[in-house]
C-alpha cells in the first residue's frame, strides 16, 4: 500500500514539476535545463519537509532528487552529493542510523572529490557523519571525525559559533568514552567561545554548561557541577520569560 502511494505521488509530482519547468524556461531570463529545474524543486521540497519534521515526505523527495540528479547531471555532479546528504539527514532524524551513515559516506566521497577534504562544506558533511557515528556508539571514529571538523573550522572561521559547536561535539564524545579530564578543557574552550560570540545568555551556552557539568561531576566535583547546572537552568528560564512562555 505504501509503495503504491509513493508511485502515485511520484507521477503527480513529475507532472507538476515538468509544467513548472516549462513555465520557468519560457518566462525566465536565463535558460535552464528542465532536469535542473526539476531537481531543484525536488531538493527544495525535501529540505522543506525536513524542516517541518515530515520525515516520510522528506525521504520521498530526497530519493527522487537523487534519481533526478543521476539522470540530469551524471555521477560526479554536486547535485548528487547534496541530494545524498539531504537523505542522510532525513534518515538521521528518523533514527535510522546505519542507513544514514551509508548515504552520508557516499555524499562525503563525492564532495571530497569535488571540493577537497578541507573545504568548510566538506567539513559540515563530516560533522553530520560524525553525529550518526556517535549515535551508534562508535566513539573512537566519531572523535576522529569531530577533530577533522574542528581543524577546518578553526582555520576557516576562527572564534565562531560553528567552531564552538565543533568543540562542544568533540568534548561530548570524549566524555562518552569516559575521558573526562580530556573533555573538560575542550568544553571550557567551547563555553568561552560561545559566550564571546553568542553572549552569556544564549541557549547554546546553556547546552555546553550542562555538558561541562556532567564532565565535572564525573570527576567528583559535584558542587561545581551543581553551579554550572544552575546557571544553565537560569538561562533557560530567562529565555522562557523573554518569549512570554
Amino acid at each position: 500500500m505504501c509503495t503504491c502511494f509513493m508511485e502515485t505521488l511520484s507521477r503527480r509530482l513529475r507532472a507538476a514539476l515538468l509544467a513548472a519547468a516549462v513555465t520557468v524556461l519560457v518566462c525566465g531570463a536565463v535558460p535552464v535545463a528542465a532536469g535542473e529545474v526539476e531537481w531543484k524543486m525536488l531538493i527544495d521540497q525535501a529540505n522543506l519537509h525536513l524542516q517541518r519534521g515530515s520525515l516520510q515526505q522528506a525521504e520521498l523527495f530526497a530519493r527522487e532528487a537523487i534519481a533526478e540528479a543521476g539522470r540530469s547531471f551524471g555521477p560526479g555532479h554536486r547535485a548528487l552529493d547534496q541530494s545524498l546528504a539531504t537523505l542522510g539527514l532525513v534518515l538521521r532524524f528518523a533514527q535510522r542510523y546505519p542507513e544514514a551513515e551509508k548515504e552520508l559516506r557516499r555524499a562525503l566521497e563525492l564532495r571530497e572529490k569535488s571540493l577537497g577534504p578541507r573545504d568548510p562544506a566538506t567539513a559540515i558533511l563530516v560533522n553530520n557523519l560524525a553525529d550518526v557515528v556517535q549515535a551508534q556508539k562508535k566513539y573512537a571514529e566519531a572523535e576522529q571525525l569531530y577533530r577533522r571538523v574542528l581543524v577546518v573550522f578553526e582555520k576557516s572561521y576562527g572564534d565562531d559559533p560553528k567552531t564552538a559547536a565543533a568543540l562542544n561535539n568533540l568534548g561530548a564524545t570524549l566524555h562518552a568514552q569516559g575521558r573526562h579530564a580530556a573533555a573538560e578543557p575542550v568544553l571550557r574552550r567551547a563555553l568561552a567561545m560561545k559566550e564571546k560570540t553568542l553572549g552569556p545568555n544564549n541557549p547554546s551556552v546553556a547546552h555546553t554548561l550542562n555538558n561541562l557539568a556532567q564532565v565535572v561531576a564525573a570527576q567528583g566535583r559535584q558542587a561545581e557541577a551543581d553551579r554550572l547546572t544552575a546557571r544553565a537552568a537560569a538561562i533557560h528560564r530567562g529565555g522562557k520569560r523573554a518569549s512570554g512562555a
